[in-house]
């Protein structure tokens, strides 16, 4: 398991003042003498560094993404009766053009010396995701925070973050590789086998029935990498067999970024199911409540959902989405009968404004519970683990 350091060696972050989202004649100046823990001093030079720009939003389905080269030097080098004065100067491109004041920045310095400039909302979920993976608790109200980035480990949630930034992490292991294909060949098999195949194969002694939050993380990180491992092999296949045309280059890109993001929506399905089953729970998948609209788990089953007769306090309804961000909106819609909705997600460390706003809809948060450490100790006390999730549901169903 690879460490956070692989992929950044130092992080500035500080709130944007008016002064630094005002661009002077399309250039901005950003930076402070702290930036030497994480640059160093550029002396009597001009150090030019590639740099990689992201607007990160939690409305956007994809950051904004530009390049650009940035000049970390001092602005009072022609004046050596005055002290040094670091700065980072950059010209505009679309992703500063978006930036305002207040907006939370992120500078962070690569291996390979580049740089990543990461600008998002205040408040939002992009902002506290990316002060937990870099361990930024308190900004100053002046100036940049810097630190070192240490050696934390890269588990699921802290991937789940860096793949959003553009940062592909290892989640493959070529051990598996011929495993897999003495089972699938070199091909997707249904999203269904492969789940089946990875609960089978998952190397973790797990007890959905005693341990349902260890049980589902551990079948879900084996899948993932199993997956990864076939995507790597089919993927290379093509690379070696070439494309016809540019068309068909960005159709089979496309296709390898859409099926990464639907496959692990159907898995979690997957095995939350056999979590359910484990514990002889009656549920049904994809029952159809309202005008069409389905709940991905309700329980007991869609035949007491429409009996009227049926008490409404002993229905319960879980939406399942890997990641949410807005569209845990969409869960209120379903099943009208039931007033007191959950959602199961595995995304981490969601704004507080986020999960205060689903509270006052009536919307229970459920995250396992190794993704739950990512969450603010106020918000943990609110939310319920997998676990407790079970009970909750069993206790109502008696």
């Amino acid at each position: 398991m690879e460490s956070l350091r692989k992929h950044f060696t130092g992080v500035a972050a500080k709130y944007l003042t008016v002064v630094d989202a005002t661009p002077k004649s399309h250039q901005h100046e950003i930076g402070s003498n702290a930036f030497t823990k994480i640059l160093g001093n550029p002396g009597s030079q001009k150090v030019y560094l590639d740099g990689t720009f992201l607007y990160v939003d939690d409305e956007l389905d994809e950051p904004l993404n530009a390049a650009g080269t940035l000049t970390w030097y001092d602005t009072r080098l022609n004046q050596p009766h005055r002290s040094a004065e670091y700065r980072l100067y950059y010209r505009e491109n679309p992703v500063t053009e978006r930036m305002t004041a207040g907006d939370f920045c992120v500078i962070a310095r690569k291996p390979d010396d580049s740089l990543l400039v990461v600008i998002t909302p205040p408040n939002s979920t992009s902002e506290q995701q990316i002060r937990w993976l870099f361990g930024i608790d308190r900004i100053p109200e002046k100036g940049f925070e810097v630190r070192a980035v240490g050696q934390q480990l890269v588990h699921m949630a802290e991937a789940s973050i860096l793949e959003e930034l553009g940062i592909e992490v290892r989640r493959y292991d070529e051990n598996w590789l011929d495993r897999i294909l003495a089972r699938f060949s070199n091909r997707f098999p249904t999203t269904t086998d492969f789940s089946d195949f990875a609960r089978e194969t998952c190397p973790v002694g797990v007890a959905p029935a005693a341990d349902p939050d260890t049980a589902l993380m551990a079948w879900i990180e084996h899948e993932e990498m199993l997956f990864r491992t076939l995507e790597r092999q089919i993927v290379q296949t093509q690379l070696d067999a070439g494309f016809r045309d540019v068309d068909h280059f960005v159709e089979f890109s496309l296709s390898v970024q859409n099926r990464r993001k639907s496959r692990i929506g159907y898995a979690l399905e997957h095995h939350l199911a056999k979590v359910f089953e484990a514990n002889s729970l009656p549920f049904e998948r994809q029952a159809v409540t309202e005008n069409r609209s389905k709940a991905d788990f309700l329980f007991p089953s869609a035949a007491k959902y429409h009996d009227k007769t049926y008490p409404d306090d002993k229905l319960i309804m879980l939406a399942s989405k890997s990641s949410c961000k807005d569209r845990w909106r969409q869960a209120l819609a379903e099943a009208a009968r039931i007033k007191r909705k959950h959602l199961l997600t595995l995304e981490p460390a969601i704004s507080s404004h986020q999960t205060d706003e689903m509270a006052a809809h009536n919307l229970q948060l459920v995250v396992p519970r190794d993704v739950m450490r990512t969450y603010s100790s106020a918000q943990q006390g609110w939310l319920l683990d997998l676990t407790s999730y079970v009970s909750f549901v069993r206790s109502t169903m008696d």
